[in-house]
């Protein structure tokens, strides 16, 4: 157990020694946490060397807020953006993703360590102004991943919607901490305490504010905005943009509550007017001073707190800095923040530099306000700056310490700034015995005793021309000798009993038992603090269980008749004990029945097993007996049983299986206790009569085709009922004959007799032409056609030029058509040949009533019907007539004249379509 206690300064010029009985624990700090910034595009300071250096491996870009925190030593352990983690290697912390903060709200996340487990921290993140993500916070173990931290729990809501504001302060028992927000849409503020046991499930709600104090807004504008405790948690400050003010309430730190109205000579809230477009705002170490930017990051205001008084307040307010932009644009604001060496700086958005208030207690100008004072070596600033506790910025001048007992190092600090360097400072620990580690010359230190007995502590410092001393007397006692023995190990179930008890102690045992022994069946570590005076020591043990035989016959089961199990209870080195007395490790069961079994290992755990064994009928399969089937039929074998389930020896499932080929044929049968039997029957073929009609054959008109099926000892029936063995085909059709031998075995088979028409060609009548005169006979037919002339040509048309008699074979596969014609040719009388036919069907040859040798103009022609009527006249005739394809084909009568010289021809005109 650590005793602690602290010492108020003292008076100038002299020693006072304080002989104190230690009371009160309360840790040294060397306030170190806080000496690691990240922020903006990468940017970041590091404030251990007194001097903030510049830092330029920061992970992140982030718009507004971010938090850092560093270790005691003054070591980075991560940072964030409120929407990821990044560890002190500056990698995506393990599970630090997903955090549901925004990085575009003005205070984004703020880290608080747990006050009692040092290596957990709590990352409160806040969702942009009115967005429904809320309050939050994360849990980081910062003991995971080798030591690099990991989010283990993470997004906890608290309450939505909430504004960006977020700030923190430690509670007046100067352990527990208080993280205050601002609820959006509302006047009211709430807070959250944060112990030992974690994050208070509670909350702290002020909700007698109303407009007079903080006015209500639903626009998000309103709610960008940014808040501060004051380093001695006496005031909090917040700005409102929606009304260009900044509201300061007195803060209680007992309880968390603002003070709105003055109460026992406190003041009451305070509104500061006059301002535009308030945004970050920021306390002066000595806590009488506030600063408020304004005027979207171009302005810094002073306000002087001391008076206490609204009216005082707002007349002290001061311009003392003007910010030269690197860009024009109209951002939202700029941040403040205090930071180890009691300077506060200012984020210049989109700046490669900051600014900084170099002595933010002086008043006005005085301040001294320095525009461009740290290049950030190529990386910018953005809007916003780091998060902390703003308590850890508060200065007691007092002496800390944490008395230890006997082996463990008591620690020892001097609460005051870095910056302030003193003349000469020392700690006499009054321990010659140390040697030279009897004395140390910083602000924190610690010491390890030599051995147990009274020590005085004297610290000195000189400063400003004073000698300042604190003494302290304690004793460091030996902590209490305490043993709970090896290990044991024993069979579970077993009670163990742990005893610690010494003479005038107080107990705590892990499981939270304050006897001096407990007793117990329960595996596990277990320790015990035994607390003596002052002095704790701690001691463990395990209890550990032997390992027990493992044992496990099963479920009960059920088996099918004939099935044979073996039980198995082996375990190394054990010994068994079945239910018949029989000691192997196996039994085999085949009959129903409960059988059990005691298993006992070689260091005497007996473990017990039993199973209960039924036997269930098999199933009965019957095919029927062998049979024989006709070739060409098929026979199903049905094996339908109810509740049954079924496999065939193709694998099958049906209840029912049919047979095409010949072949043995198997069922299993499995009922629904998963008996199984299997059952076959073999199936042959009788022997088939054998007929062939031959392939389909294609005949031409007026061909015939004998069908002949033809088989010994066989009857037969052709499609039209005649029951001979042969068939002659005089018609197209599908034919077909079923023939039936001796054993009863029926074949059928048919054949399809298609007919072609010849092709149909007509090369026209015998004719005379005038010699000189071309006569094309023949056409194209439709359809696959083949042509051969009698010189033996194959096109489908010919060219007559001299007498003869010409000839056509026409083929459609394989059926042949013939014609001929005889063309003579003669002189021609009057120079005129008149055709006795013409073929008007459009292919351009013969396709007019073209009379040869009429060169002469104005030939009368008169055509006449098969009935004597006029179907046509004209008095210049040109070669041009031919009847419409309606007329259809016929015989036309022409009377032919010439007036001029008096010359007539009449004759017959024969038009083939």
């Amino acid at each position: 157990m650590a005793l602690g206690y602290r010492l108020t300064v003292c008076c100038k010029w002299s020693f006072l020694i304080l002989l104190i009985t230690f009371l009160l624990q309360v840790p040294a700090q060397a306030q170190k946490e806080n000496n690691v910034w990240y922020f903006g595009n990468g940017a970041g300071l590091d404030f251990n060397s007194g001097t903030p250096k510049v830092l330029t491996d920061g992970a992140f870009d982030a718009f507004e807020g971010t938090a850092s925190v560093a270790d005691a030593s003054g070591k980075l352990l991560f940072y964030s953006d409120g929407a990821s983690v990044w560890n002190r290697q500056h990698q995506i912390m393990a599970n630090g993703t997903g955090l549901m903060g925004s990085p575009n709200s003005a205070q984004a996340c703020i880290i608080i360590q747990n006050p009692g487990k040092s290596h957990i921290y709590y990352l409160f993140t806040t969702d942009a102004a009115g967005g429904s993500n809320g309050l939050r916070y994360s849990i980081i173990d910062i003991t995971q991943a080798g030591g690099l931290g990991e989010v283990t729990v993470k997004n906890i809501p608290l309450y939505a919607p909430t504004s960006e504001r977020l700030t923190a302060t430690h509670h007046q028992n100067k352990r527990d901490v208080w993280v205050m927000s601002q609820h959006f849409g509302t006047s009211n503020f709430r807070s959250f305490l944060i112990t030992e046991d974690g994050v208070g499930i509670s909350t702290r709600v002020t909700n007698e504010l109303d407009n007079k104090f903080f006015p209500v807004s639903l626009d998000p504008f309103s709610g960008m905005s940014c808040m501060k405790f004051s380093p001695n948690s006496k005031w909090l400050a917040a700005t409102h943009r929606n009304t260009n003010t900044v509201r300061l309430f007195p803060f209680n730190s007992e309880d968390s509550g603002l003070n709105i109205y003055p109460l026992h000579g406190s003041p009451g809230a305070i509104t500061l007017n006059a301002l535009e477009n308030p945004y970050g705002v920021e306390f002066s170490p000595d806590n009488s001073k506030l600063y408020v930017s304004t005027n979207s990051g171009t302005r810094i205001y002073q306000y002087d707190l001391t008076s206490s008084n609204e009216a005082t307040i707002n007349a002290s307010k001061t311009i003392v800095g003007q910010a030269n932009l690197d860009t024009q644009l109209n951002y939202i604001g700029a941040s403040l923040q205090l930071a180890p060496d009691n300077k506060i700086y200012f984020a210049r958005p989109a700046s490669a530099h900051l600014g900084v208030i170099n002595d933010p207690n002086a008043s006005g100008s005085a301040c001294n306000y320095l525009d461009k004072a740290i290049y950030l070596n190529g990386k910018t600033s953005a809007l916003g700056l780091p998060a902390f506790v703003q308590s850890t910025f508060n200065f007691s001048y007092e002496v800390k310490y944490t008395i230890n007992c006997f082996g463990q190092p008591s620690n020892f600090a001097f609460d005051a700034p870095a910056t302030e360097q003193p003349d000469f400072m020392q700690w006499d620990f009054g321990d010659p015995a140390s040697g030279a580690d009897n004395n140390a010359s910083t602000l924190s230190t610690s010491h390890n005793f030599s051995a147990p007995g009274k020590y005085t502590v004297t610290f000195t410092r000189h400063i400003n021309n004073k000698i300042e001393t604190y003494s302290i007397t304690f004793e460091i006692k030996a902590p209490p000798i305490v043993n709970l023995g090896p290990e044991r190990k024993v069979c579970p179930g077993t009670a163990v009993t742990l005893d610690a008890t010494t003479p005038d102690a107080v107990y705590r045992w892990s499981n939270g038992s304050t006897s001096p022994t407990i007793t117990t069946s329960t595996p596990g570590n277990y320790w015990v603090d035994v607390t003596v005076g002052n002095c704790t020591t701690r001691a463990e043990t395990k209890i550990s269980q032997l390992p027990l035989p493992t044992v496990n016959l099963g479920p009960g089961k059920e088996l099918c008749q004939g099935d044979v199990l073996e039980l198995s209870a082996f375990n190394q080195g054990a010994t068994y004990r079945w239910q018949d007395g029989s000691t192997k490790s196996t039994f085999s069961v085949n009959q129903a029945g409960t059988y059990s079994v005691e298993v006992t290992s070689a260091e005497g755990c007996t473990v017990a097993d039993e199973i209960n064994i039924k036997y269930n009928d098999l199933p009965v399969v019957n095919l029927g007996s062998d049979r024989a089937i006709c070739a060409n039929t098929t026979i199903t074998l049905d094996a339908t049983q109810p509740g049954m389930s079924y496999k065939w020896q193709d694998g099958s499932t049906a209840p029912t299986f049919t047979v095409r080929s010949p072949g043995t044929y198997a069922v299993t049968l499995t009922n629904s206790k998963g008996c199984s039997a299997t059952g076959s029957v073999h199936i042959s073929y009788l022997p088939l009569p054998e007929i062939n009609l031959g392939q389909d054959t294609t005949l031409c008109t007026n061909e015939t085709l004998l069908l002949n099926a033809t088989f010994p000892n066989s009857t037969y029936v052709w499609q039209d009922g005649t029951k001979g063995p042969t068939f002659t085909v005089k018609q197209s059709g599908r034919y077909w004959v079923e023939v039936t031998n001796e054993q009863g075995c029926t074949v059928r088979d048919e054949i399809w007799v298609p007919y072609l028409e010849r092709p149909t060609i007509f090369l026209g009548n015998d004719t005379t032409l005038c010699f000189g005169d071309t006569l094309e006979i023949g056409k194209e037919l439709p359809g696959d056609v083949k042509y051969k002339w009698q010189d033996g040509s194959t096109n489908a048309k010919y060219k007559v030029t001299k007498p003869g008699i010409y000839k056509l074979s026409a083929y459609n596969q394989h059926c042949e058509a013939n014609d001929e014609i005889i063309v003579r040719f003669k002189d021609c009388i009057g120079g005129l040949f008149i055709p006795n036919i013409i073929t008007p069907n459009g292919d351009g040859l013969n396709d007019v009533f073209f009379i040869h040798g009429l060169t002469e103009d104005n030939w009368d022609l008169r055509l006449f019907n098969r009935w004597g009527k006029e179907v046509y006249r004209t008095t210049n005739y040109r070669n041009d007539w031919a009847p419409p394809a309606a007329a259809g084909t016929g015989v036309y009568f022409y009377h032919l004249t010439h007036p001029a010289t008096g010359r007539t021809y009449k004759g017959s005109l024969e038009v083939v379509f």
